[in-house]
């Protein structure tokens, strides 16, 4: 029955072949499917497609001998299932690989011809080799499939906390992921999550935390004596913890991108950690006053006044090129 059904099945290669040859003129003179194999030479055409079109190169010298190649317009997954399944009936027929004829980087399909061909018994060897690998590639996916499922059940408790935490972090407070801040959005948005999406997320989580316990640490720190001293009027506290959130109402980038708004990379943990609070301590405030007069210029002149006295210089823009100029 194996036999049996290679046979119809090279018949229907060779049928496909005929119908292509028909329409394209080759096959004008009438010769049935089974005269093919006694006339291949005068074809003068690749036998089989592959599921791609063919190119006449041109005559090329291999070993020794001139001979027409053809080039194959695409390296398709069909050929190379024939040629890795079946390489003695596909060299055989001609079939091989080439840099010559063509433009394109590495190596392309081709066809050499090298006389008459036996067609059912080529075409019997690559459909045997194509549906093999075919199978091959299906029950790989398939135990692929069930390792993923495996361990997406054995992984879950473990990975919702983390996402949960993740995410939590991202809704809270983004400008401790700094610029992990999309690679963190993505792997919360991730579909069922692996081993190695674990091992990310605790990445990040751990990245974000040290992030926030590094600002915690200096804001712990003894503040200058003069910031201290300012801070000591709860007008001026109050101006302090208004004048950090404008700041961080301004830093969409978390200093990630450009340091000309909001704060700079140096301030941005200690300055959003202040903007979250419900109000500033003393201390907390001294802290604050230091990181805002390192960006004044960013603040309303009201707000300056208030902390440090007075408002700031404002650099003045310089004036366009093409503006009219006085001419005295």
């Amino acid at each position: 029955m194996e036999t049996l059904d290679l046979y119809a099945r090279g018949l229907a290669h060779i049928l496909r072949e005929w119908d292509s040859l028909r329409v394209s003129g080759i096959a004008d003179d009438g010769l049935m499917p089974e005269a093919m194999v006694s006339q291949r030479s005068s074809m003068n055409r690749p036998p089989l497609k592959f599921g791609t079109e063919w190119s006449h190169a041109g005559t090329f010298k291999r070993y020794g001998n001139e001979l027409t190649l053809w080039v194959a317009d695409a390296a398709t997954q069909e050929f190379s299932d024939a040629y890795k399944g079946a390489p003695k009936s596909l060299i055989d027929a001609g079939y091989s690989w080439t840099d010559k004829g063509h433009r394109k980087s590495g190596l392309m399909p081709c066809w050499w011809d090298l006389g008459p061909v036996d067609l059912c018994a080529l075409a019997n060897a690559a459909d045997r080799a194509i549906r093999e690998a075919a199978a091959a590639r299906a029950e790989k996916a398939r135990i692929s499939e069930e390792r993923l499922a495996r361990e997406v059940a054995e992984v879950a408790p473990k990975a919702a906390p983390i996402r949960a935490e993740l995410a939590a972090m991202i809704e809270s407070r983004p400008w401790a992921l700094g610029r992990q801040l999309s690679e963190a959005r993505e792997l919360v948005a991730q579909g069922d999550w692996t081993r190695p999406a674990i091992w990310q997320g605790e990445r990040l989580l751990g990245n974000a935390k040290g992030n926030v316990e590094r600002a915690a640490e200096r804001l712990a720190k003894t503040p200058p004596a003069v910031w201290f001293a300012r801070a000591g009027d709860k007008d001026d506290r109050a101006g302090a913890l208004s004048a950090c959130r404008i700041l961080s109402a301004l830093d969409s980038d978390w200093a990630a991108v450009q340091n000309g708004k909001g704060w700079s990379q140096v301030s941005c943990w200690m300055g959003h950690t202040l903007s979250e609070r419900d109000v500033l301590d003393q201390k907390e405030a001294a802290h604050a006053i230091g990181l805002l007069h390192q960006h004044r210029r960013q603040l309303p002149d009201e707000l300056c006044i208030l902390i440090f006295g007075s408002a700031p210089t404002r650099r003045r823009r310089p004036a366009a090129s093409d503006a009219p100029s006085l001419g005295l």
